[in-house]
């Protein structure tokens, strides 16, 4: 038997292992090893009141703190009756489109790129690609700046409230967002045209079953709906028959299925399942780069994290626009009395789509909290390309199976926590 250790994978989030045991030219065994300690936050909810939750679970991940936020103010609303105004449901659009924005530039510029172009990093990048990195980090800054000016910070905001927001921005400072994102457009296209350019490896291609959200009439980020590419639509509160969570030995992240079978969500289901509600240069460069887009291959999620950065900063300056139009107001949280009841939260962070359910007793305290993140639902999935990605590159005949196979879980870019993956092939002495 050899083992075969590469001591880190870097530019994911977080620490795990992909294991893979071969006989000969046959794959016995494949794991997406997550060994991240548990947290427990849904047990530190409870007890917690709903002024509390939004900022607790923000701290999740300082990647995606916002759908976090936000995801965890809708459940209370549904649980209480809340309605918002108009004003904060474009606030909150806006939160997560800079959150989408943000994260995508970190994960297609510093994180994706350096792999395609042949480079360990993006710093070493700077001398031959010197602009694009620019050009990424500007975006970057873009997304970051919509984070701050509407929460506060760009990692764990803190206004995101039940009702509304605990402070709302300057016209001046919306002003300022402006003139930033109308420069951060040309970032955004160039990932686009970066991703569709590159001969995207086809060794990971496998049927695919895909869930998102339905935002409505326009592509969107927040939605009470959840479709299927087998063409069936749920209610969020069915999330459990869509998830059907399940832990594994080898994995401190449960694993989902839907009807026995993995799925993928994120950008990629995003844009095959609501490509006729995108608009604008988003659509007209997907239109450019179709033959590109394979949604049989994970691969392509690259390409459409680049196409939603594009919709991301083109809509940004639209709700931007319109704030600006209406009359940016100061607007404290419409009021509202707790009572006793449950409600589900759910809107689509960068890597899909995030459940939060609570039950409330009639003083708004939480009973029960339950929260499933994209990245534990795209576990199995990343598992599934793993198997089809050895056995291919086996049957092809190639011998260093590693730097191919870290390409898989970071085109999902999981958000595992933050920096390092190993990965193992295991190879066992042939009976022959």
């Amino acid at each position: 038997m050899r083992e075969i250790v590469v001591e880190h994978m870097a530019r994911v989030e977080g620490h795990g292992t992909i294991r893979v045991v071969v006989e000969g030219v046959v794959v016995k065994d494949v794991k997406f090893e997550i060994f991240e300690g548990p947290r427990f936050i849904e047990k530190v909810l409870v007890g917690r009141t709903f002024r509390e939750a939004p900022d607790i679970v923000s701290r999740i991940c300082s990647i995606c703190p916002d759908p976090h936020s936000i995801a965890s103010v809708r459940a209370a609303e549904k649980a209480f009756g809340v309605a918002v105004t108009e004003q904060t449901k474009l606030l909150r659009e806006l939160q997560l489109l800079g959150d989408i924005i943000s994260s995508h530039a970190l994960h297609l510029y510093l994180l994706a790129l350096p792999d395609f172009l042949g480079y360990p990093d993006a710093l070493s990048m700077l001398d031959k690609y010197g602009r694009e990195v620019k050009m990424g980090l500007q975006l970057k800054k873009a997304g970051n700046r919509v984070k701050e000016v509407l929460t506060g910070r760009s990692i764990h905001g803190c206004t995101a409230r039940v009702g509304g927001y605990s402070r709302t921005p300057t016209r001046e400072e919306l002003e300022e967002l402006l003139s930033l994102l109308k420069q951060s457009m040309e970032g955004a296209e160039l990932a686009v045209k970066l991703f569709s350019s590159i001969d995207v490896p086809d060794f990971p291609r496998g049927e695919n079953l895909f869930m998102a959200l339905d935002p409505g009439e326009r592509f969107g980020f927040i939605g009470d709906y959840v479709l299927v590419s087998t063409g069936e639509r749920y209610p969020v509160e069915d999330y459990k028959k869509l998830t059907n969570e399940l832990a594994v030995p080898h994995s401190t992240a449960k694993h989902s299925s839907y009807r026995g079978e993995p799925f993928m969500v994120g950008a990629l289901p995003r844009v095959v399942l609501n490509k006729g509600k995108l608009k604008g240069r988003a659509l007209e460069m997907l239109e450019e780069v179709e033959d590109k887009f394979d949604i049989a291959n994970p691969l392509t999620n690259n390409l459409a994290q680049a196409i939603e950065a594009v919709y991301a900063v083109e809509r940004s300056i639209e709700v931007v626009e319109e704030l600006l139009d209406r009359g940016i107001k100061p607007e404290a949280p419409v009021e509202f009395k707790p009572k006793s009841g449950e409600g589900v939260g759910a809107v689509e962070a960068p890597r899909g789509v995030l459940y939060h359910y609570y039950k409330f007793d009639d003083e708004g305290r939480i009973v029960e909290a339950d929260i499933i993140t994209p990245t534990a639902q795209n576990a199995a999935n990343i598992e599934k390309y793993l198997r089809i990605s050895a056995e291919r590159l086996l049957s092809r005949g190639v011998e260093r199976l590693e730097p191919m196979l870290e390409l898989v879980p970071r085109a999902y870019d999981p958000c595992i926590s933050c920096s390092a993956h190993l990965v193992k092939v295991i190879r066992l002495k042939s009976s022959n």
